[in-house]
């Protein structure tokens, strides 16, 4: 892959990970109210999952783990 099309590749996972981070973040911060949703949760999962993917692509091996964790908390909800 040229570097080019891996720096741009980057900059729409980092903008798509940004809005994914964000439900998270409000999900967690409304955690209480969360839980009795089940939409909610699952939205916070597809989330985490969607960061967990583009990282896994991108070779981000950290970032996917987390989001892998995340994943595993958010079933248990």
């Amino acid at each position: 892959m040229q570097p080019e099309q891996q720096q741009r590749i980057m900059g729409y996972f980092i903008e798509e990970a940004k809005d994914h981070l964000n439900t998270i973040e409000q999900g967690v911060l409304n955690l209480q109210s969360t839980i009795e949703d089940q939409e909610m949760v699952n939205e916070l999962f597809r989330a985490a999952h969607s960061v967990k993917g583009g990282a896994a692509m991108l070779g981000l091996n950290s970032i996917q783990q987390v989001s892998h964790r995340l994943e595993d908390y958010f079933k248990i909800l």
